[in-house]
């Protein structure tokens, strides 16, 4: 995907200042430097009972309308957890962030994958009863702080409908 404003379905969209390839539809997903070395997820107007990843045989954490920025982060925890055995996510930063014209928050994420420290950030709001949410993680050496200035840029530039 060239440098430029992606819609992430009617919910919002966001510009890139680089290049990214999409390597996947629902969560849509995107990368720089490939999937294990970065990922940013995106998810658009979930809705209670909506999962942010779907694990066959597994019960997946799910969003309910309720939720607010705590919430929204111990669910985000849950799910990684629940796809990566062992991965004790700890989540931390918590903090208001404009996500677009709507009230959101952003919060930071750290946990280990096949010994692995990775970091991640994650912005988004919660509005009519659903949810926004953009969620970015790479390994904590060197490819976080490579990709932070482009997910900030990114995080910064939201637009959602009036």
């Amino acid at each position: 995907m060239p440098p430029g404003e992606h819609r992430i379905g009617t919910a919002y969209s966001f510009t890139t200042s680089v290049e990214w390839s999409l390597v996947g539809g629902a969560p849509q997903n995107w990368t720089i430097d490939g999937p294990a070395l970065g990922l940013l997820q995106t998810w658009g107007g979930l809705k209670t009972g909506d999962v942010l990843i779907r694990k066959q045989g597994r019960r997946m954490p799910a969003f309910r309308s309720g939720y607010g920025a705590l919430e929204v982060a111990e669910m985000v925890a849950d799910t990684i957890e629940a796809i990566i055995p062992g991965a004790d996510v700890e989540t931390t930063d918590f903090r208001p962030v404009a996500f677009g014209t709507r009230d959101g928050f952003r919060f930071q994420i750290r946990y280990v994958r096949k010994g692995l420290p990775i970091r991640g950030t994650a912005a988004g709001a919660v509005y009519g009863g659903r949810l926004d949410l953009l969620l970015f993680t790479a390994p904590a050496e060197h490819y976080f702080e490579l990709r932070a200035a482009e997910i900030n840029r990114i995080i910064a530039s939201g637009k959602t409908p009036a």
